[in-house]
């Protein structure tokens, strides 16, 4: 690839990864302006550098290059005069944008690392659609989850005992197929469920681990930085309740108290203010319901359920918020069978459970058959999530022969492919959520 500043020729080369990284490569190239610059992935845990990213820049016109290298301290005056430093010296910072929206997504940390003007490209919203233009978007799937400790050691993201399971948050590549822990999160409430908007995932109410009782915590992770904030509670502690990001807020609504009563109120989160909206109860008790966007996506839909007084009899129809009338609105027929996992693909909610996927039409309310279900997959374990704008869809869950698998489906051919993850990630699955980085 290369680029005209000046009227100079700039050539810059991506090795392909992973590269070799040279023992020459001087450890203030940061701070050196004209030296080939290096990006160090460190791969979580700790371990030694595994890849690395080289941008080496070369001039042309080799007097022009010398020119530039022996810049006089007053132009480099001028420079810092007019508030500006280059993101790579010398190339268009829509340029060096175009060359850093390039770094994997696992390596985001190093590259944040690098300078305040890199960590400030990447937290823009530019990079984002940098990212997008280049082809460089990656799918990531959040999954909460009871970890496998490994064998002889604590738990796999946290520091339990051997002999327990922490219940933590694992994270999928779809589109680099890497699995890894997210070793920043806080402490994650049993249960907790999970939903995102934007690139930000929240990870809200559930159990806490030592009283068992619902918590109203939430807590904020910026998938483009890896940091985690606490949010602002909910009004309400609940837990298994409805869940899902619709017209830019994560709702929820329905779930149980700690008396075990089941719950008919409802609120939306913003987590760009980090404030909750108080919404109208729903017309009926629903604990155990799902959460997820209606068809044109700005609506929040909660399925099934069931009230106190019918302890595990689900219901068939669901209930919908209006948020111009600031109502609720039911519809009828919408859950089949009774223990389905739901997901809203492309504009349709579809349903996960049997020896076939169906999609609601809710014109003639009645399902009809859109592709195969997961093979393998045990009834009334399934967790389900969109990715890719509905280009692919994400199934957990157990295996009937035992354990617990993933399963990808593209929605184009059709075609599941199964997913055995690592040991360590092979726990039981109770929510998911999907980011675009």
């Amino acid at each position: 690839m290369g680029a005209v500043v000046g009227g100079r020729q700039i050539v810059y080369l991506f090795p392909s990864l992973p590269s070799v990284m040279s023992s020459s490569v001087p450890t203030t190239a940061r701070h050196v302006a004209w030296w080939p610059l290096y990006l160090t992935s460190l791969p979580f845990g700790g371990e030694e550098p595994s890849i690395s990213i080289s941008i080496s820049i070369f001039f042309r016109e080799e007097e022009e290059a010398n020119k530039m290298m022996m810049r006089n301290q007053k132009s480099r005056a001028h420079e810092c005069k007019l508030d500006h430093i280059d993101l790579i010296p010398g190339m268009p910072d829509d340029v060096a944008v175009d060359c850093l929206a390039r770094v994997p997504h696992r390596s985001f940390g190093s590259m944040r690392g690098v300078c305040r003007g890199w960590r400030g490209a990447a937290a823009a919203p530019e990079f984002a659609l940098a990212r997008a233009d280049a082809g460089a978007n990656e799918d990531l799937v959040f999954l909460l989850q009871f970890g496998i400790p490994t064998d002889g050691g604590p738990a796999v993201g946290g520091d339990a005992p051997a002999s327990t399971q922490a219940y933590g948050v694992s994270v999928y590549n779809v589109t680099t197929g890497e699995w890894r822990r997210e070793r920043a999160a806080p402490p994650v409430p049993m249960f907790a469920q999970c939903a995102a908007v934007g690139s930000r995932l929240a990870v809200l109410g559930g159990w806490d681990t030592k009283t068992f009782e619902p918590v109203a915590d939430v807590h904020v992770l910026d998938a483009t930085t890896g940091v985690w904030r606490r949010g602002a509670p909910m009004r309400s502690a609940r837990s298994f309740f409805a869940c899902a990001e619709a017209g830019g807020k994560i709702y929820v609504a329905g779930g149980h108290d700690k008396l075990k009563n089941a719950l008919k109120t409802a609120e939306a989160y913003d987590a760009g203010a980090d404030a909750w909206d108080p919404l109208p109860d729903m017309s009926e008790e629903r604990d155990e319901c799902d959460g997820m966007a209606t068809v044109a996506g700005d609506r929040f839909l909660a399925v099934s359920g069931y009230r106190t007084g019918r302890q595990g009899g689900f219901e068939r129809d669901a209930e919908w918020f209006d948020p111009a009338a600031r109502v609720w609105r039911r519809l009828e027929r919408v859950r089949a069978p009774p223990s389905a996992a739901h997901v809203v693909v492309r504009g349709r909610v579809w349903c996960i459970e049997g020896t076939a996927m169906m999609e609601y039409r809710g014109e003639r309310r009645e399902w009809r058959e859109v592709g195969p279900s997961p093979p393998g997959l045990k009834a009334g374990t399934a967790r389900a999530v969109a990715v890719g704008g509905g280009e692919r869809v994400v199934v957990t869950g157990a295996i009937s022969s035992g354990g617990h698998a993933l399963w990808v489906f593209d929605v184009k051919t059709k075609i599941w492919t199964v997913v055995r993850p690592p040991p360590e990630f092979a726990g039981f699955v109770f929510s998911v959520g999907s980011v675009r980085v």
